[in-house]
């Protein structure tokens, strides 16, 4: 796949909506949040907001999750977000 516009990828959504893929988000988060360590659940949570647009579908750039990480929060580094 190529990078580039977002609506060439709403097909692979498999919710149908936001507030569905925020109850599965919700839910998921219930059962594995303890095995993930801050800077992975801080990228995680940033990763879900820039999968709003069409739901369950991102597709920001790494550097630009990163970077919105470090408004007034901790931070994350490339490597932890990979």
């Amino acid at each position: 796949m190529k990078s580039g516009n977002i609506e060439q990828f709403k097909h692979l959504s498999n919710f149908n909506d936001i507030k569905e893929f925020n109850n599965h988000i919700e839910q998921w988060m219930v059962d594995f949040k303890r095995q993930f360590t801050k800077g992975e659940l801080i990228g995680l949570k940033r990763l879900t907001r820039y999968s709003c647009k069409y739901a369950g579908i991102s597709n920001a750039k790494i550097q630009t999750i990163v970077s919105a990480t470090h408004n007034n929060e901790i931070g994350i580094s490339s490597s932890t977000f990979i």
